[in-house]
C-alpha cells in the first residue's frame, strides 16, 4: 500500500526541525517576497514586415532581488503578465504556451514601444520592469 503523503510529512518534519533549531525568540522573519525583475531582452528592433516567426519576438522576466535573507532561484518567471504600450502595432502573448511572452509586430512603431512584466511581489503587491521594442 502506498503512502499518500510521504513527501510532504518528509518536508513538514524538517520544517519543524528546522524552527527548532532556529528557536522561537518571539522575532519573526520579514516576509519574503520578489522586490525587483529585469526583463530581457532589455530592447530589440524587428520587422513588421517579416513572415512570422520573423515579425516576433520573445521577452523573458526574470527575479532581479528579493527581501533579504529570502532565496529566490533566478528563473524565467511564469507568473509575469505582459502588456505593451502600443496596442495597435504590437501584441504580446500572456497564453502559458510556446508564445508566453512573445510580442508580434503588426505595423510600425513611432520610436520604441515600452514592453512591461508585471509579477506578483508575494505580499499581495506587484513589481514591474520594462524593455523597448521598435518595430519597423
Amino acid at each position: 500500500m502506498r503512502t499518500f503523503c510521504h513527501h510532504s510529512c518528509c518536508a513538514a518534519a524538517l520544517l519543524v526541525l528546522l524552527v527548532a533549531a532556529l528557536g522561537c525568540g518571539g522575532n519573526s522573519a520579514p516576509a519574503c517576497k520578489v522586490t525587483a525583475i529585469n526583463v530581457s531582452p532589455a530592447s530589440a528592433t524587428i520587422s513588421h514586415t517579416a513572415p512570422p516567426p520573423g515579425n516576433t519576438q520573445h521577452f523573458d522576466a526574470f527575479e532581479a532581488s528579493a527581501t533579504p535573507g529570502c532565496a529566490f532561484a533566478l528563473s524565467n518567471l511564469t507568473t509575469a503578465t505582459w502588456s505593451v504600450s502600443d496596442t495597435t502595432n504590437v501584441s504580446i502573448s500572456n497564453v502559458h504556451d510556446a508564445t508566453y511572452g512573445t510580442a508580434t509586430c503588426k505595423g510600425a512603431t513611432a520610436g520604441a514601444a515600452t514592453v512591461t512584466a508585471t509579477v506578483p511581489a508575494g505580499d499581495g503587491t506587484n513589481v514591474a520592469n520594462t524593455a523597448s521594442l521598435t518595430c519597423n
